[in-house]
């Protein structure tokens, strides 16, 4: 299997079943990050499709060796594409949750579901920059130094701001009980 340094160089080159693969190897997570932020099906495709188109036209523009990642990169991508969407419709609907069909009244379903829900609730009362952290450390696992990169500043201020973070969201749930 090709490594993504290798995926990345043949599809700056024009190879399309290259980036056809980097997509198949990020795809999921970026829309899973944009459906988080957005609470919307359909708005999180979108949003996951045009960070796909923008990264293909800028591969250019991409190095690895530079110190940085493609998924900081594509992740980053996809972070301005959520903020340019909520400034042209001024709300991020992140409370919305999925309903829950009769068929998936099972009690364990149905306890996972407003477990989901209560954390959405709880994200939604973080500013914004909180909420990232929270979304790209502990739902999409990816390293401070990542996320440092995504979100423009320095690896341990977001240490610090974690745990701080991780506390006041604790007390938010804790206030549910």
């Amino acid at each position: 299997m090709e490594n993504l340094e290798e995926l990345l160089t043949n599809s700056q080159k024009g190879d399309k079943d290259a980036f056809g693969k980097i997509y198949h190897l990020f795809n999921k997570r970026i829309y899973r990050y944009c459906y988080f932020n957005l609470g919307n099906s359909h708005q999180a495709e979108d949003i996951c499709q045009e960070t796909f188109l923008k990264a293909w036209k800028s591969l250019s523009s991409i190095t690895l060796s530079a110190g940085g990642s493609l998924q900081a990169y594509l992740f980053r991508i996809a972070r301005n594409c959520i903020i340019d969407l909520s400034r042209k419709k001024k709300e991020l609907p992140l409370e919305q949750a999925k309903n829950v069909e009769a068929s998936d009244t099972a009690d364990g379903n149905l306890d996972r579901q407003e477990k989901i829900r209560e954390v959405q609730l709880a994200l939604s009362a973080l500013k914004e920059e909180e909420k990232q952290l929270m979304i790209l450390r502990f739902f999409e696992e990816l390293s401070f130094a990542e996320i440092a990169k995504i979100l423009n500043t320095r690896e341990g201020a977001l240490r610090v701001k974690a745990h701080r973070v991780l506390k006041k969201l604790k007390d938010i749930l804790e206030q549910k009980i």
